[in-house]
């Protein structure tokens, strides 16, 4: 396989997978999870992961056009280099936090997931969808 090939190939898996791994991660780490930390997540099935995933994928878009309201754009964060990349991460980290205390609160998800479990799946959520979004720049 010549080197073109590859990078077609990884510059395609990257695209692919930055479509689905925004929406899916957070349940993709719960199910991962579960079988190492079991007292941490409790969940009536794999249903319920994906959906409360695709939950937060809403929570965050919400606090994405909060921060376009105030005037952080997705142009202006990236003028702010390492700022902006702290913001931009710091908004992710508290959507999924925020988002999953919501929908527990007004009882719309049946998971329940401990302090650690929540901090745990959006520390680990922060770092790749960061890590992700760095590549998807690259190319």
């Amino acid at each position: 396989m010549s080197k073109p090939n590859k990078n077609k190939f990884f510059a395609s898996f990257v695209i692919i997978a930055g479509l689905i791994l925004p929406i899916f991660l957070p349940a993709f780490i719960m199910m991962a999870l579960v079988k190492f930390v079991p007292n941490e997540i409790t969940h009536s099935g794999i249903m319920s992961l994906f959906i409360l995933s695709f939950a937060l994928f809403i929570i965050a878009g919400i606090f994405s056009k909060i921060l376009s309201l105030v005037g952080l754009t997705e142009q202006k964060l990236d003028e702010l280099g390492s700022l902006g990349l702290i913001i931009s991460v710091l908004s992710s980290f508290f959507s999924i936090i925020v988002g999953y205390y919501w929908m527990k609160t007004f009882h719309l998800t049946s998971v329940e997931l401990s302090s650690i479990g929540i901090l745990i799946i959006a520390v680990i959520t922060t770092f790749v969808l960061a890590a992700l979004i760095r590549m998807l720049e690259k190319l």
